[in-house]
């Protein structure tokens, strides 16, 4: 190993330089001196640019002697005997000096240009591929699988400072710990090193501020729920609730002497009012259950022909009069909750089959957009026959329709067309594709 390692300087600074004047020496008397220092300045130059400057001035000295000792007289000494060789050798000293230095400047800039190039896109691919990644085990998974394929270097990552090896801290705290390098690193691995450290905690960062912002919009959609649950109820019960509190006074007022038909009228009264307070207490309840299952949203692959199908099963007794017209592939399917989605349905059929003329269309569309594709369910052409008054309220139909869009990232749009007094019920949502 120790022979190889000299062998080829050893070739290079002097049997090259000794091969080439003794390739010249048969012919020494048809070239003159400045034309043997020009051949041996060429190797010098070569020498320089290709291997280092130590080398190159190396190769200088060793051209020199080897031009005095072959082709200057008297021959086979280093004696000078006329001043312009003197002046030769010196200039040719100076200037495979000077070759040396600046090639072996540039061959040092080439390659720090080069070095700079290459950290430079290892730095790019690695904060793309960290870009992607919400999870800081995955994102030091990341790190250092770029660490190793870049610069061989293996860091592994430990939680404590237990030991007395160098550490490499993603976090400003070091007490943290951090990733230590069981190998020597020089000067310049160490900086490409911390560079990187800094830009994986710049994107550690920013995975925090998008988990922040993004906890921060759920929380802000789940008072807007709680908003709308609340106004809806306090519209949806105060009639019942009133009817109820008028009649059962009226016949519990001794006072008032209630015909038997008055009383008839009364206790139906309150019945019918009960079913509705009745029916309400169910949608809170399925409200309550469709929150539950929203915790962990069960994605799957579905039949949307048969997602309607179920949907209307779900409300058999209010929908037996109400038609439904599929405008849609029966083999066209969508991804997402099947439960959730059947109950989103079954409440817009529901409202549809309360305040309309019976008969509605559902169609079913999808649109890919770069690597998402958005489902859109819609039931339309539903003709408002029984419009509700300001004091019934919207429903907890419409509060659960909208939930559920907001657990697929989606949204729930009723529009009514005032002119026509047509509505259009939207429920929209996308998927990514693995």
């Amino acid at each position: 190993m120790g022979i190889n390692r000299w062998l080829k300087p050893l070739l290079l600074t002097t049997v090259a330089p000794i091969s080439i004047v003794l390739a010249i020496f048969p012919v020494r008397e048809w070239l003159t001196t400045t034309d043997i220092v020009m051949l041996q300045l060429l190797w010098v130059a070569w020498v320089a640019v290709r291997q280092n400057a130590a080398l190159a001035g190396i190769t200088t000295l060793v051209s020199v002697a080897c031009t005095d000792w072959f082709f200057v007289l008297p021959y086979f000494t280093f004696h000078i005997e006329k001043i312009e060789y003197l002046v030769t050798f010196t200039v040719m000293l100076i200037v495979g000096l000077m070759i040396s230095k600046l090639a072996g400047e540039l061959s040092k800039n080439v390659r720090d240009t080069q070095l700079h190039a290459s950290n430079t896109r290892c730095l790019y691919e690695l904060a793309k591929a960290l870009n992607g990644l919400d999870d800081i085990n995955a994102q030091r998974q990341v790190f250092t699988t770029s660490i190793k394929d870049h610069l061989g270097i293996t860091l592994r990552w430990n939680s404590n400072r237990m030991d007395n090896r160098e550490y490499f801290n993603i976090e400003q705290n070091t007490q943290w710990g951090g990733f230590s390098s069981n190998a020597e690193l020089s000067p310049e691995n160490r900086a490409f090193i911390d560079t990187a450290l800094s830009l994986l905690f710049q994107v550690h960062e920013n995975s925090n501020l998008r988990n922040q912002s993004a906890s921060m919009k759920v929380q802000a959609e789940l008072e807007r729920a709680k908003n709308a649950l609340l106004r809806s109820l306090s519209h949806d019960l105060r009639t019942p609730l009133a009817t109820i509190m008028g009649s059962s006074s009226m016949l519990a007022d001794e006072n008032i002497e209630l015909s038997k038909a008055s009383i008839t009228e009364q206790a139906k009264n309150i019945y019918e009012q009960s079913k509705i307070l009745n029916q309400h207490f169910n949608k809170v309840m399925e409200l309550s259950r469709v929150n539950k299952i929203g915790e962990q949203l069960a994605w799957q692959s579905i039949n949307v022909h048969t997602l309607v199908t179920e949907a209307k099963a779900r409300r058999q007794q209010q929908l037996s009069g109400f038609n439904l017209a599929l405008v849609f592939d029966k083999a066209a399917c969508c991804i997402g909750d099947m439960t959730l989605l059947e109950i989103a349905l079954a409440n817009i059929f529901e409202n549809a089959a309360r305040f309309g003329d019976g008969v509605a269309t559902v169609g079913f569309n999808t649109e890919r957009i770069d690597n998402i594709t958005h489902y859109k369910i819609v039931v339309g052409n539903l003709i408002v026959a029984h419009p509700s008054s300001s004091d019934e309220g919207v429903g907890l139909g419409s509060v659960i329709c909208d939930v559920v869009a907001q657990f697929h990232q989606g949204e729930f749009v009723l529009a009514i067309d005032e002119l026509t007094q047509v509505a259009t019920a939207i429920l929209s949502w996308g998927a990514k594709n693995d």
